[in-house]
């Protein structure tokens, strides 16, 4: 079986950068911080096998283009895969609490 690669778009890097700063530096919950990023980003490792088990979304035009979400502890993980390259890209990393449809429509698709 072969492995896909996985690419963190520029979003996804600095959502996850956001996601530590606001838990360690507002929260003032550094501890936390760090072990909800090791949870995600095992998380994002397992797209290294079988990335296609999650479904894409069911909302158009997202279900079209291939998205698919994960969760991961309180955040969805978008990504997408690119079957001829064995690629998944890493689009964003959202907490669940926020309007996903809006966020979805502010997303940019393009690796």
């Amino acid at each position: 079986m072969k492995l896909y690669s996985i690419l963190m778009t520029p979003d996804s890097a600095e959502n996850l950068r956001e996601i530590r700063n606001y838990i360690a530096d507002v929260l003032l919950e550094p501890g936390t911080a760090l072990e909800y990023i090791q949870s995600i980003r095992r998380k994002i490792e397992t797209f290294q096998s079988m990335p296609e088990r999650v479904i894409p979304v069911p909302d158009e035009p997202w279900h079209s283009l291939g998205i698919r979400r994960l969760s991961a502890k309180r955040f969805y993980i978008y990504y997408r895969i690119d079957e001829a390259e064995k690629k998944v890209y890493i689009l964003n990393v959202i907490y669940q609490g926020r309007d996903q449809q809006s966020i979805l429509k502010e997303m940019d698709f393009e690796d």
